[in-house]
C-alpha cells in the first residue's frame, strides 16, 4: 500500500512538472542550477607526468585564474598519488588575485611521486571540486 501511494505522488508529480501552465520552470536534476555549484580551477603547471628541479630553485605551482568570483584558494601538496592527511606535506590557503604558488625544493626529493591539489572558495564559502595532479620529481 505505501509503494502504491509513493509512485502515485511521483507520478503526479512529474505530470504537474511538466505541465506548460505552471509559473517558471521545474528542474528535477539534482544540483543543477543550484546556488552552491562553483567551478573547480583549471591547472596548468606542473601537470606532466615529471618536473624538473634545478638547484634550490623553488617549484612553481600554476593555475588559471580565470573566474572572477573567487574569495580565494586551497592549495595542498601531498607525498605520493593517495590526498590522505598522512601524506600532507603542505598547504596554504591564497587569495582570490593569485595564479600561482612556489613552494621550496627542500619539501621534495628527487624521483618521488607528489600531487597538488587545488580548490576555489566563492564568496559564499562555497568549495569548488578539487582539480589534482600527480608528477614525479627529476632533479639535476
Amino acid at each position: 500500500m505505501y509503494y502504491k501511494r509513493v509512485v502515485l505522488i511521483t507520478a503526479v508529480l512529474i505530470l504537474l512538472a511538466s505541465q506548460s501552465g505552471l509559473a517558471g520552470t521545474v528542474d528535477l536534476t539534482l544540483g543543477s542550477g543550484s546556488l552552491d555549484t562553483f567551478p573547480a580551477p583549471r591547472l596548468r603547471y606542473p601537470i606532466n607526468e615529471t618536473a624538473v628541479l634545478t638547484g634550490n630553485d623553488p617549484l612553481e605551482f600554476k593555475w588559471w585564474n580565470d573566474f572572477t568570483e573567487a574569495s580565494g584558494y586551497t592549495f595542498k601538496l601531498y607525498q605520493g598519488y593517495n590526498m590522505y592527511a598522512a601524506n600532507l606535506i603542505y598547504r596554504e590557503d591564497l587569495p582570490a588575485d593569485v595564479s600561482s604558488v612556489k613552494v621550496s625544493s627542500d619539501l621534495f626529493k628527487d624521483g618521488q611521486v607528489y600531487t597538488w591539489s587545488l580548490i576555489r572558495i566563492s564568496f559564499r564559502g562555497y568549495k569548488s571540486d578539487r582539480s589534482f595532479n600527480s608528477f614525479r620529481v627529476i632533479r639535476r
